[in-house]
């Protein structure tokens, strides 16, 4: 897990069935220890600006989201206040 900020939204017109409905974002980790972006799946109402824990492991958005195959690397998992 790691803190990040969000960017943005992401918008996609054709997506894998496991992203329908999910709310995408754009963040970046706060560290400094990359200058990547990546995508995550927000189930936590994260929005633009928010400082955000963000991370996961195989199996967590199955589980989460009760998919039976998940490609999705990275969950927004809480807000920081």
């Amino acid at each position: 897990m790691y803190l990040a900020k969000v960017l943005g939204p992401v918008v996609c017109t054709v997506k894998h069935p496991a992203y329908e409905g999910k709310c995408m974002l754009l963040i970046s980790r706060i560290d400094g220890s990359s200058e990547d972006y990546e995508i995550a799946v927000d189930y936590v109402g994260a929005g633009v600006g928010d400082i955000v824990i963000a991370g996961g492991a195989p199996g967590v958005a199955q589980t989460v989201f009760q998919l039976d195959k998940a490609p999705i690397r990275t969950l927004i998992m809480g807000i920081v206040d």
